[in-house]
């Protein structure tokens, strides 16, 4: 799964619940730039940074927090 948020100049975040078979995705994307259009600058799973700025949905009953920073 990846993310290509678009999110207007004047809103500094918005979450996402997504679930995937049994696991759940929290998804937080940050409008840090506040600039259009967006691009995802950071993108990390339970805090770790990912450099592909996508992540595997696998079905195991987790909750994984996503947060991704444009």
């Amino acid at each position: 799964m990846s993310v290509k948020p678009c999110i207007p100049k004047d809103w500094d975040e918005y979450s996402i619940r997504y679930e995937y078979r049994t696991s759940v995705y929290n998804i937080k994307i940050r409008n840090l730039s506040k600039v259009e259009p967006n691009s995802v600058k950071s993108f990390k799973v339970n805090s770790e940074e990912i450099p592909e700025k996508q992540v595997k949905l696998v079905d195991n009953g987790r909750i994984y927090e996503i947060e991704v920073e444009i």
